[in-house]
């Protein structure tokens, strides 16, 4: 901290700098905190200005870290792009029959979209806008076809005990899959039975029986419950950091994980210009170890979704909300960034707004030290941003 401090005093007594003697106080005044903070772990920093276009700082920009959370902001970006921001997750009740005088002669699919907001009024929604039964003579069929493969991706700790937020994802996602506590591992059977509740409080019968299956060519929607649109949607996974929301999204570019990798690779190459074959994607959360992304290449994105409203309004602000709202009080409102944190790994990717109102782009990646992820976020990252936001011209 008294190196910090020495180094804000020096900045604020000085003239105007030239641009290599504003990176040197940078590289002085980083280098310094990772010094004290710990030397031992493998640290990777890039700091451009987006208002001068040029690189302020750089150690180990080219090098491929593990980004944990930081990856959501690849799965938002490219959700608002190839999606648009206007899209929506629907889940639908249809039928393979047909409905008169109060009963429905048929089945009755109950569709999912894996919609990770999906909570018990949705389908109280979704069962008035049924019209008039009473009846319901065929089976309640669930259709859990949007997901070509299984509820955890590729890299992720087989050992992890299901929380809040490493809940299992599911075409039909109920109350984010976790009860009274408890993570709810078959979420598609809470969704069934909070289903036949409703339909039995109300009074209509349901005289076959729950399965699994798809809904057949011909079958007609009875009823549709749409999310809120994407634009707010990815505000959860980016503020909250919330592992279900992007992961659905993920599947809902592509509906396995492969094809989910496919759509967010060309998202990054066609947009940003970053070549898949030099990075490694492999779920939307960050969750997997196998992710890796150089500072760099996060640089690089960070500057082309500079001018995209939608995103940078998803993003925590420091001292203010999300995952940054107790962090950085000393400078509040003035980063806008995706935090990350696994056992060893912690990273802060995104905005910064100096004191003399010049933005930067920020990529701060550390992987395996040992200390408490707390120290290195508030020692570490924090205190670079803070020395950012102060320095004088």
């Amino acid at each position: 901290m008294r190196t910090l401090i020495c180094l804000m005093i020096l900045m604020s007594s000085l003239g105007a700098l030239t641009l290599d003697e504003r990176r040197d106080l940078i590289r002085e005044g980083i280098e310094g905190i990772i010094q004290s903070v710990d030397s031992t772990a493998l640290v990777g920093i890039k700091i451009y200005s987006l208002d001068e276009g040029v690189d302020l700082y750089e150690r180990n920009g080219a090098a491929r870290f593990v980004p944990a959370s930081s990856l959501k902001l690849f799965t938002a970006a490219a959700a608002l792009e190839c999606l648009g921001k206007e899209d929506r997750f629907e889940t639908r009740v249809m039928t393979d029959g047909t409905a008169s005088k109060g009963v429905l002669e048929g089945n009755c699919y109950l569709v999912g979209s894996g919609d990770p907001s999906l909570t018990g009024l949705d389908l109280v929604e979704l069962i008035d806008g049924m019209g008039d039964l009473v009846r319901i003579e065929g089976d309640l069929v669930l259709d859990l076809s949007c997901f070509e493969d299984g509820p955890k991706g590729p890299g992720w700790m087989w050992d992890e005990e299901p929380a809040f937020w490493c809940v299992p994802m599911n075409p039909l996602n109920m109350e984010h899959n976790f009860v009274d506590g408890v993570a709810i591992l078959q979420p598609e059977k809470l969704t069934a039975a909070i289903f036949k509740g409703i339909l039995e409080r109300k009074g209509i019968e349901l005289d076959g029986e729950l399965r699994v299956g798809e809904v057949p060519e011909g079958a007609v929607v009875l009823a549709t419950h749409a999310s809120e649109p994407i634009s707010e949607l990815i505000k959860v996974p980016l503020k909250k950091s919330d592992n279900l929301y992007a992961n659905c999204l993920f599947k809902r570019l592509g509906p396995s994980w492969e094809k989910g990798r496919e759509r967010v690779e060309a998202f990054l190459l066609e947009n940003v210009g970053l070549n898949p074959e030099e990075m490694v994607i492999i779920d939307g959360s960050g969750l997997s170890r196998y992710n890796l992304v150089s500072p760099a290449q996060m640089i690089e994105f960070l500057k082309k979704m500079r001018s995209n409203r939608e995103f940078k309004g998803a993003l925590p602000i420091g001292g203010k909300d999300g995952t940054l709202k107790n962090r950085m009080g000393t400078i509040p409102g003035k980063v806008r960034a995706k935090t990350g944190a696994m056992t060893g790994v912690s990273s802060l990717c995104g905005y910064i707004m100096t004191d003399l109102g010049e933005e930067l782009a920020v990529a701060i990646f550390v992987n395996g030290y040992v200390k408490e992820g707390r120290e290195i976020k508030k020692k570490l990252e924090d205190r670079i941003c803070q020395m950012l936001v102060n320095m004088q011209d």
